[in-house]
């Protein structure tokens, strides 16, 4: 006791001091639960991991699918196929065109003009050739058959679908179907595609007049 008849008591810690230890205290204790919390769910992951869960797929939704992937197809090879044919018949077209023109420049010209496949058979003759070799162009024939009355032709021609031989303004003399004498300048040519391979082969000629008297 004192001289006024108080104990003097003076508390340990202030009252802003055990606010504070209060405070570390919670805190402290919040960190320890959340390790532990946390530290369990750590083990049991590892104990037992997680299952994926199988995606639901509906079987409608799926057929659906299906069925729209087959039409996009259909549709898309039908619009192919459309594009291609129309391709092909504007190619036939042009290539009729072509063929057209071309036989208005052979009819018109001063040339006599046959036309043979890889294989000697005519495929085309304008009706000059006709009138000065006077032989029958009309059927699928081939050469040897053709000039069968014209050997030199027919050797000309031959030479050129065995082996390429090309001729090129020869003079050749036979005789016309009223037994005269004839003459004509004729070169004989050969066509081959990008591989080499021989596609056509062309006689192209021309009559000449007799020769002078004494030449």
């Amino acid at each position: 006791m004192v001289g006024n008849g108080r104990l003097n008591m003076k508390p340990p810690f202030s009252p802003p001091q055990l606010i504070m230890l209060f405070g570390g205290a919670l805190f402290l204790i919040s960190v320890v639960l959340l390790g532990v919390y946390l530290l369990q769910k750590s083990i049991s992951r590892t104990l037992k991991p997680d299952e994926p869960k199988p995606a639901r797929v509906r079987v409608e939704d799926e057929a659906a699918f299906t069925l729209a992937t087959v039409k996009a197809v259909i549709t898309q090879l039908k619009t192919e196929q459309k594009v291609t044919q129309e391709k092909l018949v504007a190619a036939e077209r042009r290539a009729e065109e072509s063929a057209r023109k071309f036989d208005l420049l052979a009819r018109e010209i001063d040339y006599g003009l046959m036309i043979f496949d890889a294989e000697g058979f005519i495929t085309f003759s304008n009706p000059q050739a006709r009138k000065v070799l006077a032989v029958d162009t009309w059927s699928r024939r081939r050469f040897g058959e053709i000039f069968h009355d014209l050997p030199a032709f027919s050797q000309l021609i031959g030479e050129c679908v065995a082996t390429g031989t090309e001729v090129r303004k020869k003079a050749i003399e036979f005789v016309g179907p009223d037994g005269s004498k004839r003459w004509v300048e004729a070169s004989v040519l050969a066509t081959h595609d990008r591989s080499g391979t021989m596609e056509v082969v062309a006689c192209v000629f021309r009559e000449l007049p007799p020769p002078a008297a004494g030449a």
